[in-house]
């Protein structure tokens, strides 16, 4: 009876293995899509992962990935007429970004995000991306020998932008979604672009309601996660007073914090932040408490400018990508959305890491 037991347990072992291997080898993994919107048709591309093995790929054996097009009235036709031009199952659930053509962005978003979300093949987890400049496929299909996977480079560059200038949003396809349904925030989405066969983060597209309205450059991003709190560092630039082109430079770093909120018919944004310096050819004296003053009260003025620049673009586009109506409507449970017609006062603390004087206090101890 024991060895009927033991048997009856080792049977399922011996039933898998191959099956698992053979199923892998018969699958097109898919690591990045682009989805365009062309002449009233949807474009879609598949840039697919190459096994060790392939025979015959597209492009040769030597090469990650290959790319496969289609396109259709709709965006389901487009999908099923791409998955009819790979030879193997499509598998969909190593996609690492989806980019979306500004076309589909201006025009094609709802039926888009509708398409994605009904496809159960395809999970909530990727980042989606907002092409700028060039169709949505040119910038997939852009392998370099460096980058020879388009979408496992763009979203590596996500992931590092946290360690130099924070332009870059981490933000999956379900966060996305989640803003763009809410009636009480508005969503918004990293952009890039690419010259040259390089391809760049340039930004954030931000949106008004299901629509994109406007595009917040590199500098306009990195100020937005300030006020957003989602920045890990931001560099801000002063010019010498005596010297033309020379400059001392902060990095505002991790330890940050903004807070929005609408008292007297008044918007009010009040952010502390911390700051060390690293660069200076203004050659300020760091021994001496005046020169931290002198210099956080400049760098005071020059951040609340950068903020107001950024904040009345929101407005003049009426995108609330900061919550400001959810945070409102939170409070006192009825809607502000016309926030962007209420004048705004910044409240601006730049605090400077002071090593400098910290040592030269040690040493005269």
């Amino acid at each position: 009876m024991k060895k009927r037991i033991l048997l009856l347990l080792l049977i399922p072992f011996f039933l898998t293995g191959c099956y698992d291997y053979q199923e892998l080898n018969n699958l097109a993994i898919i690591s990045g899509i682009s989805i365009d919107y062309i002449d009233h048709e949807f474009v879609v591309s598949y840039e697919v992962l190459n096994s060790k093995k392939s025979e015959g790929s597209e492009q040769g054996s030597s090469s990650k990935a290959y790319y496969v097009e289609a396109s259709g009235i709709t965006v389901q036709e487009a999908f099923v007429n791409a998955n009819l031009s790979i030879s193997k199952e499509p598998y969909f659930s190593h996609v690492k970004v989806i980019l979306f053509s500004e076309e589909v962005a201006d025009e094609k978003m709802e039926d888009v995000i509708d398409f994605l979300l009904r496809n159960p093949n395809i999970r909530n987890i990727f980042v989606p991306i907002l092409a700028i400049g060039s169709p949505a496929k040119e910038i997939l299909n852009t392998p370099t020998t460096e980058n020879p996977v388009t979408s496992e480079s763009i979203r590596n560059m996500i992931e590092m932008s946290k360690s130099y200038e924070n332009i870059a949003i981490k933000q999956d396809f379900e966060t996305f979604v989640d803003l763009l349904i809410d009636p009480h925030k508005d969503a918004y989405m990293n952009t890039v672009e690419e010259k040259d066969d390089v391809i760049t983060l340039t930004g954030i597209g931000a949106f008004k309601k299901q629509k994109l309205v406007t595009l917040l450059e590199k500098e306009e991003a990195g100020i937005f996660n300030v006020l957003n709190n989602t920045s890990y560092n931001h560099y801000v630039t002063l010019e010498c007073d005596d010297q033309k082109d020379k400059y001392t430079i902060i990095d505002l770093y991790d330890n940050q914090h903004s807070e929005v909120e609408v008292e007297d018919n008044t918007i009010k944004i009040k952010s502390n932040l911390e700051a060390s310096i690293i660069s200076d050819e203004c050659h300020y004296n760091f021994r001496e408490t005046k020169s931290y003053q002198e210099l956080e009260s400049k760098f005071n003025t020059v951040v609340e400018q950068e903020f107001r620049k950024v904040f009345q673009k929101l407005k003049t586009y009426q995108t609330d990508i900061l919550g400001i109506n959810n945070l409102y409507y939170k409070k006192n449970r009825k809607d502000l959305s016309n926030w962007y017609q209420y004048p705004v006062e910044f409240e601006v603390n730049v605090n400077i890491n002071k090593n400098g004087l910290i040592f030269q206090v040690t040493n005269d101890e």
